[in-house]
């Protein structure tokens, strides 16, 4: 059975949600007004498109010892998968962010604030090798 944990998407959401209101109220008002609306339109349905598609929905340890990223709506990306036998150190950064070492580079994960210790915990216990920042 895997392990999910939810992601905190943090205030890009706000901006992009933000935006699609205002582009919204764009095409609302040149069409009360008569004019085109086809490029405001277009605009609006990618910031939609564009949000759904970003947007992370959770991280799940995988029975087959991978951290998977699992977005909203796979449209233009597939679920990343991390092996968690490339991560070599984690580090929390803020409260709700951890910061993955990998062997070829890192990635930074904002993670629900209540799930992040959880998480690096289950990821310690898959790979006894991982370095955590801040224990000796």
């Amino acid at each position: 059975m895997e392990k999910k944990y939810k992601a905190d998407n943090g205030l890009g959401n706000l901006f992009w949600g933000i935006v699609s209101l205002f582009l919204l109220g764009v095409v609302i008002y040149r069409f009360r007004h008569g004019e085109r609306i086809w490029m405001d339109f277009i605009y609006f349905a990618f910031a939609i498109v564009f949000i759904l598609s970003t947007t992370i929905k959770e991280y799940a340890v995988t029975e087959l010892n991978f951290l998977e990223i699992r977005f909203v709506l796979k449209l233009f990306s597939k679920n990343r998968r991390i092996a968690i036998g490339d991560i070599i150190g984690l580090q929390k950064m803020k409260k709700n962010q951890l910061r993955i070492d990998k062997v070829r580079g890192f990635e930074v994960l904002r993670v629900n604030e209540a799930d992040i210790d959880s998480l690096i915990a289950e990821l310690k216990e898959r790979n006894p090798r991982i370095r955590i920042a801040g224990e000796e």
